[in-house]
């Protein structure tokens, strides 16, 4: 459950920056403010009625949110390490 809201969670993070793209600064930083927000709010209401209401194991969730960043930080080094590598 924990990688799904984290993936659900990723995906509008990329539908929010590409809305705004094209925005004046101040119109930017509110769009992103608002996403933001907008975004953890839902994930921590889902995430409480999960603990509260499914009796899900609260550290195998936890690690589900936490394994879509992490994938996308150990590829950046891993591609960033190689491209070192070729100069």
């Amino acid at each position: 459950m924990g990688s799904i809201c984290g993936c659900i969670n990723f995906y509008f993070q990329a539908k929010g920056a590409e809305n705004i793209l094209g925005f004046n600064e101040s119109k930017a930083r509110l769009g992103v403010f608002k996403n933001f927000y907008i975004r953890y709010l839902i994930l921590a209401i889902t995430l409480f009625i999960f603990v509260k209401f499914l009796r899900v194991n609260i550290f195998a969730l936890l690690v589900g949110l936490v394994a879509v960043p992490l994938v996308l930080v150990l590829n950046g080094l891993i591609s960033h390490k190689k491209e070192k590598k070729e100069y």
